[in-house]
């Protein structure tokens, strides 16, 4: 069984005129097998959040713990600035954190072991077809 903290992320759809909603909604304190949930929008952009090259990005972050920024992009193969705002995403998201570091410079951290997922099944009327055309 795993004790580490776990990020519980709901998908249910946005509310009249919302955009993406990004609200931590309970954090568990039980030592470190704290529970965080967010609610967010859209189960696409999630996806794009925890696609492979992402996972694969914070099981370095978490194995290597890098000292900064820059060491990851240099670890990782990826450019600074495109990495500087997948990490940002990442970190909205609640799935990694800063800390300081050295100097000026902070180094992310992981800040889950897990991440679980609820999609919430809408009683509205369906307005598209699953195909994408209007209906």
């Amino acid at each position: 069984m795993n004790t580490g903290k776990v990020l519980h992320v709901e998908v249910a759809p946005l509310q009249n005129g919302q955009r993406e909603r990004t609200v931590t909604i309970s954090t568990g304190t039980n030592g470190s097998a704290a529970t965080q949930t967010v609610a967010v929008g859209s189960l696409q952009k999630l996806m794009r959040l925890l696609s492979e090259p992402n996972v694969k990005l914070m099981t370095l972050i978490k194995t290597v713990r890098p000292n900064s920024v820059a060491e990851l992009a240099r670890l990782s193969g990826r450019p600074k600035a495109s990495l500087t705002q997948t990490l940002r995403r990442l970190e909205r998201f609640g799935l990694i954190a800063f800390r300081q570091s050295s100097g000026r410079r902070k180094a992310p951290e992981v800040v889950c072991d897990q991440v679980t997922l609820d999609v919430m099944i809408s009683d509205a009327p369906a307005i598209e077809r699953i195909d994408g055309k209007a209906a």
